[in-house]
């Protein structure tokens, strides 16, 4: 036998794996067991807490969700003493809202639904953000941003009367209270729209970005052309997204809202007044803006000249203009 070469063989029953493993361990002394009894005591003790504290919550939002009115009588809330509004920029009052929210005199402020009192705001087409809130002890705050009209609208009532309505600049149209007259008098009208109902109130009128932002350019830019505007009709906006406007002064005004109305703007500004200086020439029928470079020009024919007013021209404008001072 070569030691180098033959391989180990293990005596019979002496395999590592049929060798015992068990270790007795040592002995816990008194003082061990109870650290470690203490510390299972702590972990129940612990789980119960929490388990305790999240019934707790549980039960307090269900009080909450169901019983509201209950739960404030248990803590002790108290009544609403005031209503305080904050609407810097609107012209709704304090008066408005608490006739709308409609409290009772025991309403309790921590039983207050506040979800359902903003809706109640909502409801009216002014109102486009409310938000509410509770200051302890008895103050219910109401926070209201409100549309702005930037054009007017005339529609049937519940009882089939013409009724005045004004239009945001997000489409949505509602009746308008605590206005100006005179700030509404200065509105345009629409036309060439279609209004539908929507509940108790319109849907929104589709295209107002587009005339907002002509209205407000115009009125920025030109107030004293904007102050002539009467009517604003959105007919030919879907299909050949053209804005046209009626004023006292031109009868028919074309905008086109794929083009900048700066440029339009500025564009008719200069038109008018070419148009004062000519001596003697027939007012302004139509000016169409929707076309870059020429824009077609139209006369109103004299009485006795019928046919002139048959015959459009266009007027070349020029490559740099004068800023008009407004």
């Amino acid at each position: 036998m070569n030691p180098a070469t033959d391989p180990i063989t293990q005596p019979p029953g002496r395999s590592w794996r049929q060798i015992r493993q068990e270790v007795n361990p040592v002995a816990m002394s008194r003082q061990g067991r109870r650290r470690r009894l203490a510390g299972w005591v702590r972990a129940v003790a612990i789980s119960a807490t929490l388990a305790g504290t999240g019934w707790g919550l549980y039960s307090v939002f269900h009080s909450w969700s169901t019983d509201r009115a209950g739960l404030a009588t248990a803590m002790h809330s108290e009544l609403v003493s005031e209503i305080r509004l904050n609407n810097p920029q609107g012209v709704l009052t304090r008066e408005w809202a608490a006739q709308v929210l409609a409290l009772p005199r025991t309403a309790s402020l921590l039983a207050l639904d506040l979800p359902a009192l903003r809706d109640r705001l909502l409801a009216y087409g002014q109102v486009q953000v409310a938000v509410l809130a509770r200051e302890f002890p008895g103050t219910l705050v109401v926070t209201l941003q409100e549309r702005a009209p930037v054009a007017r609208v005339q529609a049937a009532d519940g009882l089939g009367q013409p009724k005045q309505y004004l239009v945001a600049n997000d489409g949505v149209v509602y009746e308008g209270l605590n206005y100006d007259k005179a700030m509404l008098a200065g509105l345009p009208w629409l036309d060439g729209i279609r209004l539908v109902k929507s509940g108790r109130a319109f849907a929104p009128i589709a295209g107002m970005a587009d005339v907002s932002t002509l209205l407000s350019t115009a009125q920025l830019q030109a107030p004293h052309l904007y102050r002539e505007w009467l009517i604003v009709s959105l007919e030919r906006l879907a299909e050949r997204d053209e804005i046209v406007v009626k004023s006292q002064e031109v009868p028919e005004i074309v905008f086109s809202r794929k083009r900048d109305f700066f440029k339009q703007i500025a564009q008719l500004d200069y038109i008018v007044d070419a148009a004062h200086a000519l001596t003697g020439a027939p007012p302004l029928q139509s000016v169409n803006l929707s076309y870059e470079g020429q824009v077609p020009v139209r006369l109103l024919a004299a009485p006795a000249e019928p046919a002139a007013a048959a015959s459009p021209f266009s007027l070349q404008l020029p490559q740099r203009k004068t800023k008009r001072e407004l």
